[in-house]
Parts: structure tokens; sequence; C-alpha cells
């Protein structure tokens, strides 16, 4: 007998697929600069973490397919939009083993990549089918609030001159905004289409900015070299302002921060938790030195 598990699942993968499809068709052969630039984004492609986590969610929370399918490529655009800019300022070279966009095609199209993406995204929101004037608004709302919140945590992250004077909390205050606004967004606007009240999706929301923050401890950990004296970071932050040692501090602060968001998570119901839990324990399963930690 097949379990709900495994039927969800395959529903889940097939469902990617066809999103994988319509995110290579956004950029048409009409924009052949624009095409050739995210066919080749698409080629590294990484685990879709955010367009599954909107798959899995929508879902759960009763969405019909097409709804499904249009509000996780627009997460997911969102997404590869902040990847092509984070790799142009912060100057990466490769990801997931192919050149970056701005190392391929440079610095402009990169930007322009990036923004158009971002555009594509608000279009395919603005496409969910089935849903009233009002939710419509509130999904077009969310996306331009995670946008721009993201946007502000990721200045803040590039400001090199304010390195030495920040304290761990505004560190935590920088990185809510970098990691946490879009992680969070997948969840956030399922909610809104299933018709979650606004209490409910600023509770979860705040839940996901302090997994945002767990993220980013974790990769900080694994970035620490590449980004002492150039970028924000929260290891050599608790590296000077705290009296432990710098990795033992860390792992202490993603503890609190994990704890914090699974009692604020507790109180949904199961398939917020279910889709809260999804991206968690990937998040962590990719973060070895958790593992070795705990």
């Amino acid at each position: 007998m097949t379990s709900p598990v495994s039927v969800v699942e395959k529903t889940v993968n097939r469902l990617a697929d066809d999103c994988e499809q319509w995110l290579a068709d956004c950029i048409t052969s009409e924009k052949p600069a624009l095409q050739a630039a995210w066919r080749h984004q698409i080629l590294a492609k990484g685990k879709r973490l955010r367009l599954r986590l909107a798959l899995h969610t929508s879902l759960a929370l009763g969405s019909t397919e097409e709804q499904c399918k249009y509000l996780a490529c627009a997460c997911e655009l969102v997404h590869q939009a902040s990847l092509i800019h984070d790799d142009l300022m912060d100057k990466d070279v490769q990801r997931n083993g192919l050149s970056t966009i701005w190392q391929q095609f440079g610095s402009e199209t990169a930007i322009c990549l990036g923004d158009a993406l971002i555009v594509e995204a608000m279009f395919q929101s603005n496409c969910i089918p089935q849903i009233s004037a009002t939710q419509m608004h509130a999904i077009a709302t969310l996306f331009r609030d995670a946008i721009q919140t993201a946007a502000e945590g990721q200045i803040a992250d590039c400001d090199a001159q304010q390195l030495e004077r920040l304290s761990y909390s505004d560190y935590c205050a920088a990185v809510r905004k970098k990691s946490g606004a879009l992680l969070g967004l997948p969840v956030l606007a399922a909610m809104v289409v299933n018709n979650y009240s606004s209490n409910d999706i600023l509770s979860v929301n705040e839940a996901f900015l302090q997994l945002g923050t767990v993220y980013q401890l974790l990769d900080d950990l694994n970035d620490r070299e590449l980004d002492r004296g150039k970028r924000l970071n929260g290891y050599w932050i608790l590296a000077r302002t705290t009296q432990q040692n710098a990795e033992t501090a860390l792992h202490e602060a993603v503890q609190q921060q994990l704890q914090s968001a699974e009692q604020l998570i507790s109180q949904h119901d199961e398939s917020i938790n279910s889709s809260f839990g999804y991206i968690r324990d990937a998040m962590l399963t990719k973060q070895n030195q958790w593992a070795a930690a705990s």
C-alpha cells in the first residue's frame, strides 16, 4: 500500500519537473543575451529547496496544482535573482561547479538578468489562478517586502567599513533580513493563498527569520576565512565580542535561535510544522559542521 508521504513526494517531484520547464521558458529567444545567461544559470541547478518548499507547503495547505506551480516558480525566480546579484557583489567565480553569471557574461548582464528575474517573479505571482483581488494584493505586498528586506540586509552585509563596530545584535538584525526574508517567502505566500490570518502569517514569518539566522551562522562558519575583514560574518563578530571560543559561541547561538524558531512554529498546524521541518532538516544536513557538533 502506498503511504501518504510517498504520494505527496511523487506529486512534488512531478510538479517540480513541470516548474523546471516553466523556468527554462520564462525568458524567450526574443531576448537572446538574457536567455543565454539564464540557461547557463539554470545549469547550476542546486537542490531547488525553495521551489520544493513552496510545492510541499502549497499542496499540504490545499492549493491546486496550478496555484502550486505559479507560486513555486515565483519564489525560485526571486531566489535565483538574489544568487546572481550576490555572486557579483561577492566576486564569487563559481556556483555548483559552473562559472557565475558575472564571471561568464559580465557584470552588466548579471545585473540585468537579476532585475529581469525579479520582474518575472512578480508576473508569475500575479498569475496565480483562482484567488481574490485581496489575496493578490497581499501576495504582491509579501514579495515586495521580502525582496526589499533582503536587499537592505545585503547592503549591511557588504559594508566592510562597519565590520569592527558591529555587535552581535547588529549582526542578527542584518542577517534576519538578508537570509530570513526570502527563506520564509514560499511558506508565507502559500498561507496567503489559503486564507491564513495575518497574525498566523506574522508568527510564521518570525520563525523563518530566526531560521534564516541559523542558516547564516552556519554558512559563516564555513566561509569564515573567505569573509575575514571583508564581509559581515558571525564567527568573527562572536570571536571579538565574547569570552568563549568563537566556534562554541556560534553553535550555542545556533541552538538558541533554532529552539526559539521551533517553539514559534509548534503553535501552528501540522502542515506548517511539516514545511518548517522540511527546510530546517535540509538546511542542517547541508551544514555538516552542525552534525559534527551535535
